[in-house]
């Protein structure tokens, strides 16, 4: 069942020619080890019960997120925080007067996310959240940017308060809590998106243990570099090490959060999840390490349908 609900996912994606330039460069990039079907997969894994809509909202959002991260950082790494305003417009519906203003594809599927939210009758109290951390997404990146282009020196805990939003995963977690939760008192919304953003402190830790070779070789660092200050003396003195290390501290740091969470019905599985989720995407990481490229994708799907189940 699983299986087939990534395959229709994945064919319906692959239709729609309007969007062809986002889902595509998804789907051909095989630097990263995972495409377009994983996509589909982590959709599916992060909110089991979305409608296949939202699931194919959700897979947007994950290439979406992933193209305009190439666009910064691989394509066009001269740009920087100065340069927010004008890249805002290229990709954001609501930095532009009207959709004319942007590139017809990022138009089109910023204009198909926008419209399953109105579509499910998501309230416009989630509007200023989901948002935000789209504009924090572009920000942290082209802040990346600046730090590389001047040979800034930073802490691992800077680092990691930038790469949480770069990571992408409140992107998708914020969209999870809009389209699954209405009526969310604002102090509460504010504790979720606090372990929102410590989970996404461990999967960006995670995630830079998979592209560590890659950043180096193109003159970026990341936090295997800053492990070892971080550490206070219990560096292993081996960067992959060191940042698992941090990693682990990190996880603990919001297992216990959530563990001290205030629980409600409709709140207790979202936690659940975010934490098994974050399991999961730390041994995702680890298997396109061990595998490859473009492997083991079967392997992988389970693998992450068991942790985040």
């Amino acid at each position: 069942m699983f299986d087939r609900r990534i395959t229709k996912l994945k064919d319906a994606l692959l239709r729609f020619t309007d969007e062809t330039k986002i889902i595509q460069h998804l789907e051909e990039d095989e630097r990263r080890g995972w495409r377009l079907a994983e996509a589909c997969a982590l959709s599916l894994v992060l909110h089991p019960s979305a409608s296949f809509d939202q699931a194919l909202a959700l897979v947007r959002t994950i290439a979406y997120a992933q193209y305009i991260d190439d666009y910064i950082e691989e394509e066009h790494p001269e740009l920087d925080m100065v340069d927010y305003r004008r890249v805002g417009q290229l990709f954001l519906i609501w930095h532009n007067r009207d959709l004319s203003q942007m590139p017809v594809a990022h138009a089109n599927v910023a204009r198909k996310m926008e419209e399953q939210f109105a579509e499910d009758e998501v309230s416009e109290e989630w509007t200023p959240m989901r948002r935000l951390v789209w504009e924090k997404f572009i920000f942290t990146l082209l802040q990346e940017n600046h730090w590389v282009k001047h040979q800034e020196q930073v802490s691992l805990d800077a680092y990691l308060a930038n790469g949480l939003y770069t990571i992408a995963l409140p992107i998708v977690q914020v969209s999870i809590l809009a389209f699954a939760y209405q009526d969310v008192p604002q102090e509460l919304k504010n504790r979720l998106f606090g372990h929102i953003c410590q989970a996404s402190r461990v999967v960006r830790i995670a995630n830079d243990l998979h592209s560590y070779e890659h950043e180096h070789a193109h003159g970026r660092f990341n936090s295997l570099d800053l492990a070892a200050e971080a550490l206070n003396g219990a560096s292993q003195a081996n960067p992959r090490k060191d940042a698992r290390l941090v990693m682990e501290r990190e996880l603990e740091i919001l297992e216990r959060g959530v563990s001290r969470e205030r629980r409600t019905g409709p709140t207790q599985d979202f936690l659940r999840r975010l934490v098994a989720s974050t399991h999961a995407a730390i041994d995702f990481y680890d298997s396109l390490a061990t595998h490859g490229s473009g492997s083991a994708l079967r392997d992988q799907t389970w693998m992450l349908q068991e942790k985040a189940g």
